[in-house]
């Protein structure tokens, strides 16, 4: 099961960290996260994995912390891997602003 993982600045303040593994071409378990830098400080702002067994987004807040769960049911994992990552840096200004919001 092959890891690759990459990461790469959306913002002057916000980057992506993708991390994924595979078996025989098709992901098995994935994490893609957008972080901030926030007072100097690096936040999580939001992240879509497949822990607890199924593809979903986690939705944070700087101040309430874990907000919910998104999940991506009807997605393969190929198909949610690829989402996440299109979801992310097409809305990482809205997730930001979410973020510090809550």
């Amino acid at each position: 099961m092959p890891l690759k993982e990459f990461e790469s600045w959306l913002s002057d303040v916000c980057r992506i960290y993708v991390e994924r593994t595979t078996d025989e071409g098709h992901v098995t378990r994935f994490r893609v996260l957008l972080f901030a830098t926030i007072d100097e400080m690096t936040h999580c702002v939001t992240r879509y994995d497949t822990a607890h067994g199924y593809a979903h987004r986690d939705v944070l807040g700087l101040k309430e912390g874990l907000r919910g769960k998104l999940a991506c049911h009807i997605l393969t994992h190929d198909q949610a891997f690829q989402y996440a990552i299109h979801d992310i840096k097409q809305n990482f200004e809205t997730y930001l602003a979410d973020f510090r919001a809550h």
